[in-house]
């Protein structure tokens, strides 16, 4: 029997296993046969996606832009899975 969740739980589990992920997976490919975790790109990460408006507004006192960047490497992958599958278990 499948429970209806809270959408905003999925979203929580989604997000604390990215976070913890990434943090595991930046500790973990700092050991010698653990490399592979960080799957090249920069800084070990990959950018999957990227928008920048530098600036909207640009005035002699204010300066106002936006910027958002998706970048994964698998500790994210991993812990998005595992919050996923806790979200199905609970």
């Amino acid at each position: 029997m499948r429970r209806t969740g809270n959408s905003l739980r999925l979203v929580v589990y989604v997000l604390v296993g990215a976070i913890l992920g990434g943090i595991l997976g930046e500790i973990l490919s700092q050991f010698n046969g653990l490399q592979w975790i960080k799957m090249g790109g920069t800084n070990g990460y990959r950018e999957l996606f990227s928008i920048n408006y530098d600036p909207l507004i640009n005035t002699n006192f204010l300066r106002f832009g936006l910027g958002l960047t998706i970048r994964v490497n698998l500790g994210n992958v991993a812990g998005i899975i595992t919050g996923l599958l806790l979200y199905l278990k609970i």
